[in-house]
């Protein structure tokens, strides 16, 4: 990485950080072209219509003919942006003081553009806060300086793309198109150039500022359906349809999420059933009991209601799902079990018990399932951890009165502790993930050069010769660069501009005045093009060979007669989609497989999740996920962290299409609701 021998001020490094955020986008649609090219189609082909297709025809004339145009006016509105952020912000925020109409065409554009920007945000929320932590720290030093939290989300990167269509007089269906096409690449790019600022924020040792670094990391994964709204409903109708039989209690919310009063008889029946739990210290846990499913008897004899009776049912049956769990060892289950009672008073108050993944005692029971997978009988620290769930236990058990704010404490006290474990383990894999890093700054790095020159050669034909030797030579030199600088830095820029101007030097000039600029150009191309091969280490025999090739191209429009000519090599024509283009690329879309579960499941995975493998995989039958990069390699451990293996995405994807690796449900008490989800399906309210 890049050690600076003087230590940049606050202001330089955010000035740096500037640039390298609009250089990531002076290039997004030339990088991301066939991509969009290709999500345009798909939107073709999945609505045949006379004006989708004069849209998407109009969308692929500027990817494909234009690109350049369009990164340099998204570029150029974004550095607007940083210029005065607070003001285009208000703009973009401000409402108008009188009523004013918006067209449908105008509404489907605005609501395009928050969708995608929660998506990104979503999307790249980890990489995000770990950025503006960093940059919080800087911009506490800059006096009067702008919201970098703010000026580099994803909601002020959309409004500029959304800005530059506009500024390109894109009509406003075109242009929607090409923004709802443009979310996906944007969020690869996005994420590189995050990740790229924090790796060279940190290698200038910017600190991350906790108070930032402090918020969630992780962001929630998808959900096929909100199993939780669908418990709830259940109750709902159970507790309804037994108060329209005459039942005493019935329920009859106020506002659909009301919850009745509880009845003192009830109240002191949970006090008098939490007592006869039976609990022990150390290793010698009582075996687990569902007491619930015993207090429901006796629950009847009290003056509990048909919705509190409801409730009671489900979280019992949540609780037999999860002490019937295998994948969690018995001494876990044990502690698991002393929360039965507390957290049927948390869901007979709290609503959000059953629909949010983030409530505090959900919380902990998941993390009390995470330390079942993370501390085995087997882990020498399995002692320590059982003693850390004891506690916080108890502490809940000792709160009745305020159960809620006692969970939340107790999944705290949890978590720190976690974290000073996963930090000693995570010291042992400091080298093995800083290689990993290297690898994959270098492969993106690579990457990039090329998609650069690909580009280039697109736009500005040039001999078969020069590009060969462009990617042999020019493009290590330029993947170097990135490694080197830590993502798109100064000399990155310059290596492009110097790539570009030697494309031009190879183009016949229109007129006399062009061909004099030229001229003078090539001493200085070439002088940048000696100076960084000499760095990456380049021979006199090669120096020789790239430099003849260049310049026998350039000579055949300096002196026509003396030049060599050699055939142009050009992998873009300009030209409208046909419908045979379409024709055929739906059936290529028929033809690829639809079994990309399998992908997107191994995308989702985050540090900290568990992938169990059938059968072991280099000796583990279970692996935590230690480290994920930008680009989708994985760095598996055991709980120790003393076994290792990485995978990239795709490796991880054909083991689970194999059926050599399962991702569980990393939530345990969602697994739990998914599974009395379809018990209460199949059996009737």
């Amino acid at each position: 990485m890049n050690k600076q021998t003087d230590p940049l001020s606050a202001e330089a490094l955010l000035r740096e950080a500037d640039l390298r955020m609009a250089q990531a986008l002076d290039n997004f649609f030339q990088r991301s072209r066939s991509f969009i090219h290709d999500a345009i189609m798909r939107t073709i082909v999945e609505q045949m219509t006379p004006s989708m297709l004069a849209t998407g025809q109009t969308c692929l004339g500027w990817i494909d003919v234009h690109p350049d145009s369009l990164s340099t006016a998204f570029a150029d509105q974004f550095r607007q942006h940083l210029i005065r952020p607070d003001n285009v912000t208000k703009q973009a925020d401000s409402h108008p003081v009188t009523l004013q109409l918006v067209d449908d065409a105008m509404l489907v554009r605005q609501l395009a553009e928050d969708k995608a920007a929660a998506y990104l945000t979503e999307a790249l929320r980890p990489e995000m806060l770990l950025l503006f932590s960093r940059l919080l720290g800087l911009q506490q030093e800059v006096a009067g300086n702008a919201d970098y939290i703010e000026t580099y989300g994803p909601l002020s990167v959309m409004r500029a793309l959304s800005r530059a269509l506009e500024s390109l007089d894109i009509d406003i269906p075109s242009g929607t198109l090409i923004l709802q096409c443009a979310a996906v690449p944007l969020r690869d790019t996005l994420k590189h150039t995050y990740t790229a600022l924090n790796q060279y924020l940190s290698a200038q040792g910017v600190e991350e500022h906790t108070t930032v670094r402090a918020a969630p990391t992780s962001p929630p994964k998808k959900r096929d359906s909100d199993v939780g709204q669908q418990i709830l409903a259940h109750i709902q109708a159970v507790s309804e349809q037994s108060g329209a039989s005459g039942n005493a209690g019935s329920f009859a919310p106020a506002s659909g999420t009301a919850f009745p009063t509880l009845m003192p008889g009830f109240l002191d029946s949970l006090a008098r059933w939490q007592a006869d739990i039976p609990r022990a210290s150390g290793p010698s846990q009582p075996p687990a009991t569902l007491v619930l499913r015993q207090l429901q008897q006796d629950a009847r004899q009290t003056d509990a209601g048909t919705f509190d009776l409801a409730v009671l049912d489900a979280v019992a049956g949540l609780f037999e799902f999860i002490l019937d769990d295998p994948d969690i060892s018995p001494h876990y289950k044990s502690e698991i079990a002393q929360l039965q009672i507390p957290a049927l008073r948390v869901a007979l108050v709290s609503p959000e018990f059953f629909s949010d993944d983030q409530h505090p005692a959900r919380q902990l029971i998941d993390l009390l399932g995470l330390f079942s997978r993370h501390f085995p009988e087997h882990n020498p620290s399995h002692l320590q951890a059982l003693t850390q769930i004891e506690a916080a236990c108890t502490h809940v058990l000792d709160d009745p009165g305020h159960q809620i704010e006692a969970f939340a404490r107790a999944h705290q006290a949890l978590t720190t502790w976690l974290s000073e474990e996963n930090a000693r383990t995570s010291a042992e894999l400091t080298s093995e993930v800083a290689n990993l890093e290297h690898i994959e700054q270098q492969e993106l790095g690579t990457l990039l050069a090329l998609e650069n020159l690909n580009d280039l050669t697109a736009r500005y034909p040039a001999p078969e010769s020069v590009l060969r030797r462009m990617e042999a030579a020019w493009v290590p030199y330029m993947a170097s660069l990135y490694v080197s600088e830590s993502g798109e830095g100064p000399g990155w820029r310059d290596a492009c501009t110097t790539q570009l101007q030697l494309f031009l030097s190879l183009q016949p000039p229109d007129d006399g005045d062009m061909r004099e600029a030229r001229l003078q150009s090539i001493p200085r191309i070439n002088t940048e093009l000696r100076r960084g091969l000499l760095a990456q280490g380049a021979e006199p025999a090669q120096l020789k060979d790239f430099f003849s090739a260049i310049t026998a191209t350039q000579e055949g429009w300096i002196r026509p007669g003396m030049g060599r000519q050699e055939t142009r090599v050009s992998t873009f024509t300009p030209k409208l989609v046909s419908q045979e283009e379409i024709d055929s690329f739906a059936r290529r879309l028929t033809d690829e497989p639809s079994d990309d579960a399998a992908r997107l499941q191994a995308e989702q995975l985050m540090e900290g999740d568990w992938v169990d493998f059938d059968p072991p995989y280099e000796g583990l039958p279970t692996a935590r996920v230690a480290w994920v990069g930008v680009r989708g390699y994985m760095l598996f451990c055991d709980s120790d962290g003393e076994q290792r293996f990485s995978l990239d995405c795709d490796q991880l994807a054909a083991e689970i299409r194999a059926g050599h690796a399962r991702i569980p449900e990393q939530s345990l008490t969602r697994k739990a609701m998914l599974r009395l989800k379809s018990q209460l399906t199949n059996s009737p309210a």
